[in-house]
């Protein structure tokens, strides 16, 4: 079984999309998608027509949204909020809209999908992943809202006050449940972390974010190295690497980014390398920027 994996990325979201045309368009056709966060809304667009057709589609709403901008970020709307004690710096009451307004007429919960869709969220007090698509009457848009509840960015769901937020906080690129479904064959449009030394870093949300991000994709490379070590699995691993430094917010590189992620597709299909993995770029001390006084790269 083929099943596309989708990784979160927030709003590098684009460079998956344009991923999937490429695919799509070359005919390789999912039977199961699996997707967390920004991969969840681009995995339910496809799950409800897997066809280039749908692939336009897709990446006509991206464009839509950078029109409308269906979530933003004010910094002084969230130190409001930050100080009001709330539990988010940004609303998802728009991007909800959106979402439901993208849907087809008769679409609303996971049974009206053509394909399976498995999308995560994470019981932020116990670190569990959760799985919706197994119940067929589930709606879709709780789920893709709650698989996007980047912490601290936008607001945790709620049930009996349990708290539950965005699945790539456990599983970024959720492979094991690609697997633990059936698949064999899996592609995996991989929103991944790369490194520039000398980019700057700018404002406390981009320091707060840099610190964190590299520490998660420690479980996207633990999880993408056992994928491959399964007997009679095919694992695709397409990294898309670009924009590194677009936050949250930001939608003037859609365009771009719809275009880059199709070609980076493309690049792979034409000199594809199963079972490979892509790694983030390591630095000898060589490479690394000087340190404060007194301090020198530790390189083992």
């Amino acid at each position: 079984m083929r099943a596309f994996v989708l990784s979160g990325g927030g709003n590098r979201g684009p460079l998956q999309a344009g991923a999937l045309r490429a695919l799509l368009r070359c005919g390789i056709t999912p039977e199961l998608v699996v997707g967390s966060s920004v991969g969840a809304m681009n995995g339910l667009v496809i799950a409800v027509n897997p066809s280039p057709a749908q692939a336009e589609r897709l990446l006509d709403l991206w464009r839509s949204a950078a029109k409308v901008r269906p979530f933003t970020f004010s910094p002084l709307r969230a130190a409001a909020n930050l100080f009001a004690g709330k539990e988010a710096l940004a609303d998802n009451t728009s991007l909800r809209r959106f979402i439901e307004a993208a849907m087809p007429p008769g679409v609303r919960t996971f049974g009206d999908l053509r394909l399976p869709l498995y999308v995560t969220i994470c019981h932020l007090r116990t670190y569990t992943l959760y799985l919706y698509g197994d119940d067929p009457t589930a709606p879709l848009v709780d789920a893709v809202i709650t698989s996007a509840a980047v912490p601290g960015f936008f607001p945790p769901t709620y049930q009996d006050s349990q708290a539950f937020v965005d699945g790539g906080v456990i599983s970024n690129l959720p492979l094991k449940v690609a697997l633990a479904r059936g698949a064999t064959e899996i592609w995996a449009l991989d929103l991944a972390l790369d490194v520039e030394p000398e980019a700057p870093i700018n404002g406390a949300f981009g320091i707060v974010g840099w610190s964190v991000r590299r520490a998660l994709y420690e479980g996207v490379l633990r999880e993408l190295e056992w994928a491959v070590a399964q007997p009679g699995v095919v694992l695709h691993h397409i990294a898309l690497k670009g924009y590194q430094s677009v936050a949250l917010g930001e939608w003037q590189h859609t365009e771009a980014m719809l275009a880059e992620g199709e070609q980076v597709a493309q690049a792979y299909l034409a000199a594809p390398k199963p079972n490979v993995i892509t790694y983030p770029r390591s630095f000898c001390a060589e490479r690394l920027p000087p340190g404060p006084p007194g301090a020198k790269p530790f390189c083992l």
